[in-house]
């Protein structure tokens, strides 16, 4: 059997040893439990910060939904929570958005209406002109040259379309109708012809084209009607102007050429 001091050192250093591994478990703890303080103090941190930017956003959205409201609902509706004013808005937004829709018919209408009446007002200027050109060509002096070669020089040319109407025995010339104003027409209109030396000419479209050509005088007479045929192959262009000596000067006319069921001329005076 063992003695009382061997028990008794035995004893001490199972104590001894007992105290150690205590000391040591009861250490850890404490990490342990400071490491999980540290960590709800970072995520409070977090929260607090989220939280921040959270009543930052709020505060925003009621700024916004507080001047939307002011703005587009009654003053009985100022004090509505966002839940009560949410379908308030969107019945005002329905109200505003058949308005918009209303009002871009009608503007469209009007843009329609405003073109439809600057057409009619650029053909009226257009006929306005072509009779103030008219008028001009008949109160001008008269010129008759006595000689084809007094046809050189420059002359002014006041036209109007006409068109023959009916079939034979039964005709006519039907003249200052809407149809004056068609580019298909106008393009056609001379203002201007110059006969040169060496049967040579220049012909002047209102539409800004300048056709160089030749022409020949056929059957020239004071008194009597002639033609002057213009002409140059390389451009085709080929035209026939019949001219008929008359108290307001040389009536002038030649066919149009466009491909249509009627015969279409420009008929007016030419003068110096």
């Amino acid at each position: 059997m063992m003695n009382s001091s061997k028990i008794k050192s035995i004893a001490t250093v199972l104590i001894i040893l007992l105290s150690l591994t205590a000391a040591e478990v009861h250490s850890q703890t404490k990490k342990e439990i400071q490491f999980s303080l540290d960590t709800l103090y970072r995520s409070n941190l977090k929260l607090q910060e989220e939280y921040r930017k959270l009543i930052e956003v709020w505060k925003q959205y009621d700024t916004f939904y507080t001047h939307v409201k002011l703005s587009m609902l009654d003053k009985e509706f100022a004090n509505e929570s966002i839940v009560k004013g949410v379908p308030l808005f969107d019945e005002v937004w329905k109200e505003k958005t058949a308005r918009l829709d209303l009002l871009e018919d009608s503007t469209v209408f009007l843009l329609d209406s405003l073109n439809h009446l600057y057409e009619e007002q650029v053909g009226l200027l257009a006929q306005n002109e072509l009779y103030l050109r008219m008028l001009t060509g008949q109160l001008n002096e008269a010129a008759y040259p006595n000689t084809e070669q007094e046809l050189i020089g420059l002359w002014q040319l006041y036209l109007s379309p006409m068109q023959l109407s009916g079939e034979a025995y039964r005709t006519g010339l039907v003249s200052y109708n809407p149809f004056t104003v068609a580019d298909s027409l106008q393009k056609h209109n001379v203002y201007q012809m110059e006969f040169k030396a060496e049967e040579l000419a220049i012909i002047y479209f209102k539409d800004g084209r300048k056709q160089n050509c030749f022409y020949e005088v056929v059957n020239f007479n004071v008194g009597k009607p002639y033609e002057i045929n213009c002409s140059k192959q390389q451009d085709e262009f080929e035209m026939t102007i019949h001219i008929s000596p008359m108290p307001s000067g040389l009536e002038v006319s030649y066919e149009i050429p466009l491909d249509t069921t009627q015969v279409v001329y420009f008929n007016g005076v030419m003068k110096h």
